[in-house]
């Protein structure tokens, strides 16, 4: 996301060069969170979290994760979902170069973001999953909210190369194959999120509400309704993919949810009738860190990778 405006706040150099270190910054309003990785083999150097009050403001905390990053590193901002909105709608028949110049007049209806503040990019949905035809996910944050904290990423030589909405970044973790793949992924304090994966696309993504706490509550609690409530959500978003948007069967879904009550919930997936489930494998992408680490890191370990495969996509465009 964003570096199609790169032209306008001058984030550095084209992606198609590889960096010797990738690196991730997860900002969120409670916290920051920095996850630094060697690009061969992406091995995983450092992991840090800082807290507000105790390091100043956001950009002060930004800056000091920031200061001992290897000269060689790029660096992915990943957002939390209090700093953007995303809207899907229909693919405005305007020219390529044309349509961040469009969306904005498109959208301003849809957001609490104003025209004048929108920094916005946008995600092509594959065009058969519509029977209305091309689709779009349009992601929208506040540019002055921004714009501050990338000019000082630049002040200090820190190559910025692309900002991320959490919402985008979980597929990075599933392999790239042609069966679909449901996730349920979950971040502490926010809604339950249900996507479906294709082929490392994003076909299908919604929030499920009512299910802010499931990280909080202990199995007897989570059986007295809520995961029977969840069962339904996710059947009747299994029945949308393959009725409406008629697609083959998901494959298999997985969860990720910081909670010791997962492994219970996925049994009782299982003895629901969901029978390919399992917990998300965050150990091939983090090993040798423990599985509180793990939950800790996951989001801006995938907004790392997210780089990595940026460069890899740009590279074989041009070659």
């Amino acid at each position: 996301m964003f570096e199609k405006l790169a032209g306008m706040i001058n984030w550095g150099q084209s992606l198609a060069k590889p960096a010797a270190h990738l690196a991730a910054v997860y900002l969120h309003s409670d916290y920051l969170k920095l996850v630094l990785l060697q690009s061969t083999g992406l091995k995983v150097i450092k992991v840090e979290t800082l807290l507000p009050g105790d390091h100043g403001s956001v950009q002060d905390m930004l800056l000091q994760l920031c200061a001992e990053l290897p000269a060689s590193t790029d660096l992915c901002l990943v957002l939390s979902s209090d700093r953007y909105q995303l809207v899907q709608l229909d693919k405005p028949a305007v020219k390529q170069e044309e349509m961040l110049q469009a969306l904005p007049w498109l959208v301003r209806e849809l957001t609490s973001v104003p025209v004048e503040d929108m920094l916005l990019d946008y995600l092509d949905l594959p065009e058969h999953t519509s029977a209305q035809g091309a689709r779009i996910n349009v992601v929208v944050s506040s540019k002055s909210s921004l714009l501050e904290l990338c000019r000082a990423l630049q002040r200090k030589n820190i190559r910025l190369k692309n900002i991320q909405p959490e919402e985008w970044l979980p597929r990075n973790l599933v392999p790239v194959q042609s069966s679909a793949v449901m996730l349920l992924v979950h971040q502490p304090g926010q809604e339950l999120s249900l996507q479906i994966v294709k082929q490392g696309m994003l076909y299908f993504s919604r929030k499920l509400r009512g299910f802010t706490r499931i990280d909080q509550y202990e199995m007897a609690e989570l059986r007295q309704g809520m995961l029977d409530n969840l069962l339904l959500e996710v059947q009747r978003s299994l029945d949308y993919f393959e009725g409406q948007l008629r697609q083959a069967p998901v494959k298999e879904i997985l969860f990720q949810i910081a909670t010791p009550e997962l492994p219970a919930i996925v049994r009782y997936f299982a003895d629901n009738g969901f029978v390919q489930v399992r917990a998300l494998d965050l150990s091939h992408w983090m090993p040798g860190f423990s599985q509180a680490e793990q939950q800790d890191y996951w989001l801006t370990m995938a907004g790392a990778v997210e780089l990595l495969q940026a460069g890899e996509q740009a590279n074989e465009a041009q070659g």
